[in-house]
């Protein structure tokens, strides 16, 4: 029989809600949630604050592109808008975005001048990616891991990061387009599938991209937001077509196609195929005197590497895919949006740097898939080796050897290869999630 263990009365039940009501007890409570009230809107107003004192009056050249479009649809000169027959890269302002957007925009630039709308998308641009911190939230939802916590540590990274200070040092659209995903998979963790599907359609319809992220919806069955994504995504493509014209679509994707089939030497590209190239060259004998590391220039791709680069984005796609059976539902979304975002970075037609922001904003999804040590080894890792310390250092090393791009392609080559193994090892922990995702 087993022996019945007495408690002195402090300990009862009721005592110990007593004790709980305690002045001293009711202050370190407070203080508590008021940290946890206080830590978002306070790390938001000092990243705005920091952030819009650097760059207000940025150059602002893609916004510049879009701009430049519209307005030459305003008044009647459409055909100019990509510039094809020469060195794209040597163009002014580049316009690479789908004809849909120059057409829409082109009545705004009859009304306020290009210095009011830069600004105005500027503080649209901050206010997006203190937003999308809240966002990144919501969609990883982090095992092991406070809110307060999450908030101190990812508007560190944005303010430190070199990725960070590309986007905004150029007030680059890229934004709007990684605030659109995250907002999208945010109404699908909230079970707004439909919502969910349409608003990344309209992320795709902005930057080609996104559109590999419908695989997710796929690989979770999810009919809503795949019918959504596609119903969606048909009507801006009829609503473009109606508006530009087929010719002015296939100018556009010839636009692209020339610049797929080039090298982007730059020290802001953090493509692999630009750091396989280099090695190739060096180990040649190849003259690499006309490198320079604060020179943009373009080089024709070798079929090798093309071949080579394809064959690693598909093994890439292949190893996410398979991924998915061995995730537990909480899980699935963060892991495999963190999956492929890294991997449509690295083995797209450029890779960047500002198109690293969206995975630096999922990083605590490695409290998923790693123990928790390993994890914060990670964040913490990348933090300092992307830094825009770090980056003004990696310039100085080198005239020749992009040792921007080194470090991009081991930081985030080596993130997605860090996150398919660990799954692939099913090393994973099941978070906190609601009832309809288990």
């Amino acid at each position: 029989m087993a022996r019945k263990t007495l408690l002195p009365r402090c300990f009862h039940g009721v005592s110990i809600q007593a004790a709980a009501d305690m002045p001293f007890s009711r202050k370190i409570t407070s203080g508590s949630y008021q940290m946890q009230r206080l830590a978002y809107p306070v790390c938001a107003l000092l990243f705005a604050g920091l952030f819009l004192s650097m760059f207000l009056n940025t150059a602002s050249p893609d916004l510049s592109a879009l701009f430049q479009a519209a307005h030459a649809v305003s008044i009647g000169q459409s055909s100019t808008i990509y510039a094809l027959g020469s060195d794209p890269l040597k163009a002014d302002a580049l316009y690479v975005y789908p004809p849909l957007w120059a057409w829409l925009i082109a009545p705004l630039t009859q009304q306020v001048s290009f210095e009011a709308f830069s600004k105005a998308m500027f503080y649209a641009h901050v206010t997006m990616l203190c937003a999308s911190v809240g966002l990144a939230w919501k969609v990883v939802r982090p095992p092991h891991m406070k809110f307060e916590h999450f908030i101190f540590v990812s508007f560190a990274l944005l303010a430190l990061s070199a990725p960070v200070f590309q986007a905004l040092g150029q007030n680059q659209p890229q934004i709007l387009t990684l605030f659109l995903v995250l907002l999208a998979f945010e109404r699908y963790r909230a079970g707004s599938f439909a919502m969910a599907g349409m608003i990344l359609a309209v992320a795709a319809a902005f930057k080609l991209s996104p559109l590999f992220l419908v695989l997710i919806f796929i690989l979770e069955r999810n009919g809503r937001a795949t019918v959504a994504f596609v119903a969606t995504g048909l009507s801006l493509a009829l609503m473009s077509l109606a508006l530009a014209g087929w010719p002015m679509h296939l100018r556009f994707l010839e636009l692209i196609g020339e610049i797929d089939n080039v090298i982007i030497l730059s020290n802001t590209n953090y493509a692999p195929e630009l750091l396989l190239y280099q090695m190739q060259a060096f180990a040649s004998g190849a003259e690499a005197s006309s490198w320079s590391m604060s020179q943009t220039m373009a080089t024709p791709e070798p079929f090798w590497l093309s071949v080579f680069m394809a064959a690693l984005m598909l093994s890439a796609l292949t190893a996410l895919i398979l991924m998915r059976p061995r995730l537990i539902p909480g899980t699935a979304v963060p892991v495999l949006l963190m999956g492929f975002a890294l991997a449509t970075a690295l083995f797209g037609p450029a890779s960047w740097g500002h198109y690293f922001v969206l995975p630096l904003l999922l990083l605590p999804t490695l409290f998923h898939v790693l123990p928790r040590l390993t994890a914060w080894r990670w964040i913490i890792s990348l933090g300092l080796l992307q830094s825009f310390p770090a980056y003004l250092i990696y310039f100085e090393m080198s005239e020749a050897l992009y040792v921007t791009t080194l470090m991009g392609v081991l930081c985030f080559g080596g993130l997605l290869l860090a996150l398919v193994s660990s799954v692939f090892r099913a090393v994973r922990f099941e978070p906190d999630v609601p009832m309809h995702f288990r």
